[in-house]
């Protein structure tokens, strides 16, 4: 277990928007004037998103956070296939992440920065290595754990089972946030926080819009305006 202050991003499934959340509150708190650092020890794409940043995540999570680190430091694990890190290191044909090397940077982040944001790669039960899952991460972190989740058709599943492997590995769930909420929501959608708020028992921290096109100011401003913020620095 790390000794530092922070928060772990997981989600119920990839393209649930974690990043950008974690964007958001790396912002958020940047303009508190906290001392934040932002950072996805494991990423996977198809391709090499800049000279800079390999990955797209990384480079979102850079600028919110004003990262000064090297890609290295932010994100010690890449593999250029879009898959969860076993499954893309098993078809490059090299060896899997090292779970416990990837502690090395974040300790360093954690002793230079007041806060640390750290996202998981897809959900909480992606495969590392042959042995180690995102869950085992997490828990090596010690870290209050967040979900991001969405109102669509089968996130009551998703979500409850999320929640159920956090508790069964003795995770700290700090709550829920809701992303891609409709801005004229059915029934169904304006009703799923709620629900599953009240399924799983754990608290709604908050929700944020769908967008056209993903801000994470915009992001920040929402869990700012609902008292996200405060909760997650307790």
């Amino acid at each position: 277990m790390i000794s530092m202050k922070g928060v772990f991003v997981t989600g119920t499934g990839t393209g649930v928007g974690k990043t950008l959340v974690s964007a958001g509150l790396a912002w958020a708190l940047r303009k508190r004037n906290v001392d934040v650092a932002a950072t996805k020890p494991f990423a996977t794409g198809k391709k090499v998103y800049s000279s800079k940043y390999k990955s797209h995540d990384t480079a979102m999570l850079a600028e919110a956070s004003g990262a000064t680190e090297s890609d290295e430091e932010l994100n010690p694990f890449f593999f250029k296939v879009p898959a969860a890190p076993l499954m893309a290191a098993q078809v490059l044909k090299k060896p899997a992440a090292d779970v416990h090397g990837a502690l090395f940077p974040l300790k360093k982040l954690g002793i230079k920065h007041g806060f640390v944001v750290v996202e998981g790669i897809g959900g909480i039960m992606v495969p590392l290595t042959e042995s180690e899952f995102v869950a085992d991460f997490a828990r090596l972190l010690g870290l209050p754990v967040v979900i991001v989740t969405t109102p669509k058709l089968g996130t009551m599943n998703h979500t409850l089972l999320t929640v159920r492997v956090c508790r069964e590995f003795g995770l700290d769930i700090a709550g829920l946030i809701v992303n891609m909420m409709p801005q004229k929501p059915d029934a169904v959608e304006k009703n799923t926080p709620q629900m599953l708020q009240r399924l799983a028992s754990v608290p709604l921290l908050a929700t944020v819009p769908l967008m056209k096109k993903p801000n994470y100011k915009q992001a920040a401003g929402a869990l700012e305006r609902q008292g996200a913020v405060d909760r997650i620095l307790g």
